[in-house]
């Protein structure tokens, strides 16, 4: 291959002031723990909050990092959201043990890593090629099945790669990576922000290529040693206009703008390694939205719920989703005699005969209709599912699983005996499909347990 524009580019003043950097870092080396730790850290919560807003990501920074290191879950922000945090997460330990084994890059990396960062399969709105709205399932680890154009802020199509182009440019991509890293004239920063529009210029899936394509530069300029590069979330506009530069044959303005936040970066690196103070604007951010999520446990809602607005959720939310739990538990009907699902409410009619009585044989719309028509304002619900009679004489038992519905002055949540479900919401929002899965999931997977156990 040719590599002349690589290394014409690799030239630059700009890589020696990178190469200065790394080794007045490598110079410092080896560094106390504590500070490379921390500088480690601040890159990486700094990576996962902006490679993910970028994309449209809804926390914060200071939500990405209680998320994070806390666990902390931001109430009202979707569920899909702080999946993609943990995936991506996830993600950035998958790469971070190919740098030690200092192993190439793969196809099959590749594929791995979009596994992590999508989490799950789900559903999207898209549009055929003759324009009409329709649902594309996005698939983990699999190259597109359908074209992925979009629609520029001009009105004008951006074409990548068809999906029967897709796996012989993925190879062409891979065959270009081996050959140029073996040209030791070339600047591994070149490398890897070429690598970089090459792979969104193909865009080999059917969503997160922006986010693994960040992900896979920074493999390649951690492999050689540098620390990651950030591009931060408000440089966005500028960040996608230098790559659609790069699309029409002048890619040095976008290499450039990597190369200057690598040695930002570097610079970063380097003051801590000297003992300065890394701490920046964002950390100032984040301390107040870890302080703005404490007060919110402590101030008086202005405006609380309804009667209204919790018989909306009862009605709209909660009985549809029962009724599809119910037919995904259907598959336990031929083991045990009996698979009920019941609701019952507190704290008016909660452990009442007459409530058990009246509700008897209803179905859950007109369980929870009953509830209505007793409670003023109900409180919480209780999801009782019940799998009875194990069909098996020798070994006959019961299994029960409780989820809890709480509503209070300005949410409901949803939660389950052992705390493996937390989900928040508004009065406004519904239960989205990975809300409404992650709750299955969690479900099946504690009957599953009790099932085992009385095997043991």
């Amino acid at each position: 291959m040719d590599f002349k524009l690589e290394t014409e580019f690799s030239k630059a003043d700009i890589l020696k002031e990178v190469d200065a950097l790394k080794k007045q870092i490598d110079d410092l080396r080896p560094l106390p723990e504590d500070v490379e730790g921390k500088v480690m850290q601040k890159l990486r919560l700094e990576w996962n909050y902006h490679s993910n807003a970028i994309e449209g990501n809804r926390l914060n920074y200071g939500e990405t990092v209680a998320f994070l290191m806390e666990g902390i879950t931001a109430k009202g922000k979707p569920l899909k959201d702080h999946l993609d945090i943990r995936g991506h997460n996830e993600a950035i330990n998958f790469l971070l043990s190919i740098v030690k084994d200092t192993r190439p890059l793969s196809e099959a990396d590749i594929r791995n890593l979009h596994e992590m960062i999508l989490v799950e399969p789900y559903n999207v709105n898209a549009k055929t090629i003759d324009g009409v709205p329709t649902t594309k399932r996005i698939t983990l680890g699999e190259y597109k099945a359908l074209p992925n154009h979009v629609k520029t802020s001009t009105g004008e199509t951006h074409y990548y790669a068809s999906p029967e182009e897709t796996p012989a440019k993925m190879q062409e991509l891979m065959s270009w990576y081996s050959e140029i890293t073996q040209n030791k004239s070339i600047h591994p920063v070149v490398i890897a922000a070429l690598f970089h529009h090459k792979f969104v210029e193909i865009h080999p899936f059917d969503d997160g290529n922006g986010r693994l394509s960040r992900i896979l530069m920074n493999l390649i300029i951690m492999q050689n040693g540098y620390t990651p590069v950030i591009i931060k979330n408000d440089e966005r506009q500028n960040y996608y206009a230098l790559l659609s530069r790069a699309d029409n044959g002048d890619a040095w303005p976008f290499v450039e703008y990597i190369t200057e936040r690598l040695i930002s970066s570097l610079q970063m690196y380097l003051k801590a390694a000297r003992g300065g103070d890394i701490d920046e604007d964002e950390d100032i951010d984040k301390e107040l939205a870890l302080f703005k999520m404490e007060l919110q446990t402590r101030v008086v809602p202005k405006k609380k719920a309804s009667k209204d607005d919790i018989h909306k959720v009862l009605l709209d939310v909660l009985t549809p989703f029962i009724e599809k739990l119910k037919e995904k538990l259907k598959v336990f009907d031929e083991f045990f005699e009996q698979v009920n699902i019941s609701v019952d409410a507190q704290p008016m009619i909660y452990y009442k005969d007459v409530f058990k009585e009246a509700v008897k044989d209803r179905s859950i719309k007109e369980q929870i209709e009953y509830i209505i028509s007793k409670d003023k304002k109900v409180k919480s619900i209780m999801l009782q599912i019940d799998l009875i009679e194990f069909k098996n004489p020798d070994n006959n038992f019961d299994v029960s699983e409780t989820i809890l519905v709480e509503f209070d002055d300005q949410e409901y949540s949803i939660d389950n005996i052992n705390m493996d479900i937390q989900i928040f919401k508004f009065y406004s929002e519904k239960l989205t499909k990975n809300d409404e899965d992650l709750i299955i999931r969690t479900i099946v997977k504690d009957i599953k347990y009790l099932i085992d156990q009385n095997f043991e």
